[in-house]
């Protein structure tokens, strides 16, 4: 991906930022680098895409963590999802199965890949899970700064990402895990030599936009090399 389509990447993002997705125009087709297109709209790899959306009315009041396991095929991971809890997907040559619990929670089958947490919640809120995968391309950029209204995490599969927030900036490799609390400023860049694959999570409060605009910050920490 050259500087210039880079570029219109990162004006897409502030123009889903800008217009969150329930105040878009339902004849408006979103850019597949917004994380607003669901996986069936997709029409080429890259881009940030909506994988499941689960509704989340009666969270428990114990710490939660994003639960990731792993499966042969998408039939083994519904079968390993318990009644009523847990999404089952396909996503980045993968099946999966994802669930918001206590961190002792487990399926009866299947490998666990990640455990992130704990993703503060508030108490008698109703939330939405909004699962994502993400395939960026090499090159310069990233998103404008932003937050959500709700926990993000990230379990990564290929390449690098760069979390920054306030005083803080965290480098991820393939394989490992993060998350930043509901409400607080972030930003992220990417390689400029290697595709960043990603599974994502948005835990938001149902009652807000998923993501919104964050102009009383701005990036005062250095990405690790």
């Amino acid at each position: 991906m050259g500087q210039t389509e880079w570029l219109l990447v990162t004006c897409a993002f502030a123009g889903a930022l800008a217009a969150p997705l329930d105040a878009q125009p339902q004849s408006a087709k979103p850019s597949p680098f917004t994380c607003t297109m669901t996986i069936s709209e997709r029409t080429q790899e890259a881009g940030c895409y909506i994988i499941a959306l689960e509704t989340l009315r009666r969270l428990p009041a114990k710490p939660l963590f994003w639960h990731i396991y792993s499966y042969p095929s998408l039939e083994a991971a519904t079968r390993a999802k318990p009644a009523g809890t847990g999404t089952a997907v396909e996503s980045i040559g993968r099946a999966w199965l994802f669930n918001i619990a206590p961190a002792e929670w487990k399926p009866k089958q299947g490998k666990r890949e990640a455990l992130i947490g704990p993703l503060a919640v508030l108490p008698g809120k109703t939330y939405v899970a909004r699962y994502m995968e993400s395939i960026i391309p090499p090159g310069p950029g990233g998103t404008p700064v932003h937050r959500h209204p709700g926990p993000e995490a990230w379990y990564l599969l290929a390449g690098i990402q760069c979390i920054r927030t306030p005083g803080k900036a965290v480098l991820l490799h393939a394989g490992e895990t993060a998350f930043v609390p509901g409400g607080v400023p972030m930003t992220l860049t990417h390689s400029q030599s290697v595709t960043r694959r990603a599974l994502v999570l948005v835990l938001q409060d149902s009652s807000q936009p998923w993501m919104t605009k964050a102009n009383d910050w701005k990036p005062d920490a250095q990405c690790p090399e």
